[in-house]
């Protein structure tokens, strides 16, 4: 009888398989990357995209059916990677309530940018714009979705007070401030010769009195994590 725990060759033989179509797809995306930034994604092939890897244009095609789906992988494989990467950042003992939210949307744009060159990310913020019923629209909707939840995932771990007195939904305050830094953003990635600590100071100037206007000062210079529920306790 056969040792439970050795594999046979058949039972081995799909498991690597599996790591090599992933590793196949990653060598696609990432030679789509540096062809999207070297040359433009409108100039680039999917031939080009299959020759820079050394495989057929109809494996590529195979893979992600065209080149917005190349593009979709990269934007949405990338972001999701590092809003999880990130998520634990996001606090910072003794640290006042501005500067957390200023370093969380500063991470983004950062990120952003290792993700993808400032050509890359002007093209997928016009494709809502130009076809908005494509699937790279709809993706690319989606990739703004889940960086907003995150935020809101922020916020909804804090104990907040506000000016006047009335609570704002942890989904509120993240479309809110997501709509502050989105124009901060967009110059950013407009204006090649912008650098981060040039957006630093933009969003500095847009996002820290907004703080102020919406938040107690207490709740601004020390702000306080929720403790856990205890089971069975409303939240």
């Amino acid at each position: 009888m056969a040792s439970p725990l050795r594999q046979s060759p058949q039972a081995a033989e799909p498991g690597l398989r599996s790591r090599k179509k992933a590793k196949r797809r990653d060598e696609i995306v990432a030679a789509a990357r540096r062809l999207f930034e070297t040359q433009g994604i409108d100039a680039t092939t999917m031939a080009d995209i299959a020759a820079a890897v050394g495989i057929s244009a109809p494996t590529v095609f195979n893979y992600f059916g065209s080149k917005d789906g190349v593009l979709i992988a990269l934007i949405s494989e990338g972001t999701m990677e590092a809003r999880d990467h990130d998520r634990p950042l996001h606090w910072r003992e003794n640290t006042d309530l501005g500067t957390l939210i200023l370093e969380l949307f500063l991470r983004v744009s950062r990120r952003t940018l290792e993700i993808a060159d400032k050509r890359v990310w002007r093209y997928a913020e016009a494709a809502p714009i130009r076809h908005p019923e494509t699937e790279l629209a709809s993706q690319y909707r989606g990739v703004t979705e889940a960086l907003i939840a995150v935020v809101s995932e922020f916020f909804d771990g804090l104990s907040l007070q506000t000016r006047s007195g009335t609570p704002a939904s942890a989904d509120f305050l993240a479309r809110l401030f997501h709509d502050v830094w989105m124009p901060s953003f967009l110059s950013l990635i407009s204006t090649e010769e912008q650098t981060l600590a040039e957006h630093e100071m933009h969003l500095r100037a847009r996002i820290l009195p907004l703080v102020h206007m919406i938040f107690e000062d207490a709740c601004i210079a020390s702000p306080v994590r929720k403790g856990p529920t205890p089971e069975g306790m409303p939240q």
